[in-house]
């Protein structure tokens, strides 16, 4: 936030405008006048700068710009004197400590003996009540009206104050106290104000022997100018700004210095606004300053080149600005122009317009200044619907298939706690994790490897709401590390929850043929510590892993709060939709007759259901249209370890009917699989 008055501009940039055109230039050149209000025959502006713009927290910086978009030249105010013969390095020195540098790189102090310390004038007291401060004597006023007039925080000391006359900017010592001059954090009555407890990264300034002043942010209560003081010692400096923004924070003192040191001032005003402000202080407080600058450290300031070409203007803002155009917003803008040509312009960035680094930022000073209300915008914008992908399609498809069975869709946290739910991680490395930098929340800092760990979360929830039986599905990603190891990797699942096994499994069957699969579902048995024992599987789809279904163990659900019965599985969403056909086949209605036969195996109990069907199929033709399991027997009269399943083969030809003798071949060929591959027995 940035305040300057409408006469106070208009000392540096005679514009003869009102100062409601004044706001209106201000705000369409990007700089945005949020309010202004009468303040005696004066109008106080409040603007809001962007962070990139720190030349704007000053009324010159905003003179720069108000002269730009009006065509005119700002009137800097001149800092002549002449200094007296005796050398300020005679009464007084400054150092930075070699632990200091980082965070006050460059230091300079200019010595003023015998000032008359007393209200200060009218203009002066009139710039300052213009922008709501309160005048406190001439020294401090100057001090205060230069930082708002070029942007650089200045500190006035009481050099006779100070111990060994002498400035020492160093770190400070572990619990060293400090007595700031203002508490403008707390707002307590001055009786009342606490010192400050400073710790080894404060930056403080001292005198040869205690802090006077935190670097940047606040001066002392010992040091600070009077109606006694007859020789001052001037402070204009660079601070570092990570520094003072991190020491402002801790120590919970705010002040117009900090605010813009935090942001970066000029490097290269330090000098200029120390001198602005003598020569004031000489003007309204008599005395002389002596000859020298004590100066510690160094900066660079020096200035660098860009260029700007016609094309790169075209091609950003859609219009044609001349060179000659061009470069005379940058001479407005005090951007000095080095070369040009009939096609570009080369300028060189002074130390206060840092933040123009490459010829788009000049592109952006040309188009605001030039005036964004004069680039043409094109009547029409054609807008196309983009078309769902295949993915999209099928991912929709999926969950409207598993609502119409009767399954919710849940949301769940993307975040889980770390190794929450670990054993279920079947598509992945089970022993990598990936972990946000800064979570959101600290508790839950690891990236899900699952989903059936988000839905058994899910489950438990709405089990301490009584609702018991929840039939839940998620589509969603899930996240580990790339077979690099260097990059994140993502597989989209369909995550399950049903009421138990044979729920899940006909869920999933009857997916598939909602999607239209042609290719044979294979199950598996699945033995892992997450399942209940004998309760899961492994599915297969086109020789490829599609995943899993069953029932949690005992401890997966504790793990998660959930009672159960439960069953979980997951299913990859990349197979699915390779395998879906999204386009349905038309089939002329059979006009000839099915012929059904019934068959009954005594079979080992390790032989699968899906292992008979592939049997049968094999040795058949392609008139065995269907297998279908009918009964399971399993008992005494069977034996141990053995298990009978009787099943239906329906038989069809679609251009005639078949006969007895065609159905009794088939019947054959279809026991004969079973018995050789399976060592099936047929039951009579």
């Amino acid at each position: 936030m940035m305040k300057t008055t409408h006469q106070w501009l208009e000392s540096y940039v005679h514009s003869g405008l009102s100062p409601r055109e004044v706001a209106d230039k201000l705000t369409m050149a990007g700089t945005e006048v949020e309010g202004f209000e009468e303040v005696g025959d004066d109008v106080c502006f409040t603007l809001e700068v962007t962070s990139n713009r720190t030349d704007c927290l000053s009324a010159i910086g905003l003179a720069r710009e108000l002269a730009a978009t009006t065509g005119r030249r700002v009137q800097h105010p001149k800092a002549d004197y002449a200094p007296a013969e005796a050398k300020a390095a005679d009464v007084s020195s400054v150092v930075i400590e070699p632990d200091a540098l980082k965070a006050c790189p460059y230091y300079t102090a200019q010595v003023i003996r015998g000032v008359r310390v007393g209200p200060s004038p009218a203009w002066l007291r009139k710039r300052l009540e213009g922008i709501g401060l309160k005048p406190i004597n001439n020294i401090v006023d100057i001090t205060n009206f230069v930082l708002f007039e070029t942007g650089q925080p200045l500190h006035a000391f009481d050099l006779n104050a100070l111990a060994g006359r002498r400035i020492v900017v160093r770190m400070a010592r572990a619990g060293e106290r400090f007595d700031p001059l203002v508490d403008r954090k707390r707002d307590k009555p001055e009786p009342e104000r606490p010192y400050v407890k400073c710790d080894t990264n404060t930056l403080v300034i001292c005198d040869a022997e205690k802090p006077q002043a935190v670097g940047g942010i606040m001066g002392g209560l010992t040091s600070g100018v009077t109606g006694k003081t007859t020789d001052v010692l001037l402070e204009s400096a660079y601070f570092e700004p990570a520094g003072i923004r991190a020491t402002s924070r801790r120590l919970e003192l705010e002040s117009d210095s900090s605010y813009r040191f935090e942001r970066g001032v000029d490097a290269g005003g330090v000098l200029a606004a120390s001198r602005r402000a003598v020569a004031l202080i000489l003007e309204v407080a008599g005395g002389e300053v002596l000859h020298g600058v004590l100066e510690a450290g160094s900066i660079d300031a020096s200035s660098y080149s860009v260029t700007v070409t016609v094309q790169d203007i075209r091609r950003s803002l859609g219009i044609d600005v001349p060179v000659q155009t061009a470069a005379e917003i940058f001479t407005g803008l005090d951007v000095p122009v080095a070369s040009r040509t009939a096609e570009s312009v080369t300028v060189s960035v002074p130390s206060y317009r840092r933040d123009l680094r490459t010829p788009i930022d000049l592109v952006e000073e040309v188009g605001r200044v030039y005036g964004l209300d004069r680039i043409p915008a094109p009547l029409r914008m054609p807008v196309e619907t983009s078309k769902p992908t295949r993915r999209q399609r099928a991912r929709r498809h999926i969950a409207e298939s598993l609502r119409g069975m009767g399954f919710s869709e849940a949301l769940t946290d993307t975040f889980v706690k770390p190794g929450e739910s670990a054993q279920f991680t079947l598509f992945s490395d089970g022993a990598a994790r990936l972990e946000a930098r800064n979570p959101v929340n600290t508790n839950l800092p690891s990236l899900r490897r699952n989903l059936v760990g988000s839905l058994l979360l899910a489950l438990a929830t709405n089990e301490r709401q009584q609702v018991k039986g929840a039939r839940l599905y998620e589509c969603a990603n899930v996240f580990h590390p790339a077979p690099d190891g260097k990059a994140t990797g993502e597989r989209e699942l369909v995550g399950l929850l049903g009421r138990d096994y044979y729920d899940l499994k006909g869920a999933v069957e009857s997916l598939l043929e909602v999607l239209r699969v042609h290719d044979a579902l294979r199950i598996e048995p699945l033995e892992h510590a997450a399942f209940a024992p004998g309760r899961a599987a492994m599915l297969s789809l086109g020789g490829g892993l599609l995943g899993v279904i069953g029932e949690p163990s005992a401890a997966a659900l504790r793990e998660h709060g959930a009672e159960g019965p439960c069953a979980v599985g997951e299913l990859d969403m990349s197979r699915l939709e390779q395998a879906w056909h999204e386009v349905p086949m038309m089939r002329e209605l059979p006009r000839y007759p099915v012929a059904e036969r019934d068959l009954a195996f005594i079979l080992g109990a390790q032989v699968q259901w899906a292992q008979v069907v592939a049997a049968v199929r094999k040795a058949c033709d392609d008139t065995l249209r269907e297998v279908e399991l009918f009964d399971e027997f399993t008992g005494k009269a069977i034996g141990a370890g053995k298990r009978s399943l009787a099943f239906t083969l329906r038989f069809r030809r679609d251009d005639r009917t078949l006969t007895n003798e065609e159905i009794t071949a088939q019947m054959n060929a279809a026991i004969d699989a079973v018995r050789r591959d399976l060592s099936g027995e047929l039951r009579g």
